[in-house]
């Protein structure tokens, strides 16, 4: 009776510091399991984590990589660009010469042609067919008269033109320059000033006579048939018609 009376004496109170001590350590314990249970899924986390930046790194070193050939490959690019450009402005000035060439070498040939068919025609003789006279019969007075010494009928022109020579000698007014006119077409004009002796000695007393003469080249290449009309114009700025010298082209002659 007496050591139940002591337990109960000496638990009075105690035990039930020791069941809230015991409920304490066990929630404690509780708490300690859910720390580690907590610390261990941290744990997993980290390494998840630490796997996941393992891999972003990998990633990044790879994208690094890649950022880096791209880099090289767009300066590789770009000279690849810059060649490019070189080679086609390169290929466009050596176009612009070829152009130029080919230009250059038609022109020739077309000169080489116009070149060509002028020797032909240089080497194609003309002949003097006739002279005719063209003095209108009211003109008669104005003159003393004309002449052609040369070319003659029936003369050949072999040199692509003809030398013309004569006279003319004015009675009212003195010729002053002598016309050749082709069609309509005023070719050329000669002044009337050569000595002519001939004419001195049919004139003597003329003074004019004594340089009453004209003389001129005029080129008949190309000319199948043409005439070449000769008027004198006087110092009075009368015009007079003289003659119509009538050329025809002849077949070439075989070398």
């Amino acid at each position: 009776m007496r050591l139940l009376k002591l337990a109960n004496w000496l638990s009075e109170g105690d035990l039930d510091k020791y069941k809230k001590k015991a409920e304490q350590a066990q929630q404690a314990e509780a708490k300690l399991q859910t720390a580690k249970s907590e610390l261990e899924n941290l744990r997993n986390d980290l390494e998840k984590s630490q796997k996941e930046t393992a891999q972003a790194k990998a990633l990044l070193q790879i994208n690094q990589g890649f950022q880096l050939e791209l880099g090289e490959t767009q300066l590789k690019l770009q000279k690849t660009d810059a060649e490019a450009n070189r080679y086609k402005k390169t290929l466009f000035e050596q176009q612009k010469q070829l152009n130029l060439l080919q230009s250059q070498f038609k022109q020739a040939q077309q000169a080489l042609a116009r070149s060509q068919n002028w020797i032909q025609q240089i080497k194609t003789p003309i002949k003097i067919v006739d002279i005719k006279k063209t003095l209108p019969k009211h003109n008669f007075d104005t003159l003393w008269g004309f002449g052609i010494i040369t070319p003659k009928v029936e003369s050949m022109a072999t040199a692509g033109s003809i030398m013309v020579k004569g006279w003319v000698l004015g009675k009212q007014s003195p010729a002053k320059i002598l016309r050749v006119i082709y069609q309509t077409e005023n070719l050329l004009e000669t002044p009337v000033k050569y000595p002519r002796p001939i004419v001195v000695q049919q004139y003597p007393d003329i003074p004019k006579a004594k340089e009453s003469g004209f003389e001129f080249s005029v080129a008949v290449a190309g000319l199948s048939s043409a005439e070449l009309n000769l008027e004198a114009v006087l110092e009075d700025q009368s015009v007079v018609p003289l003659c119509a010298i009538v050329l025809e082209s002849q077949p070439p002659q075989s070398e």
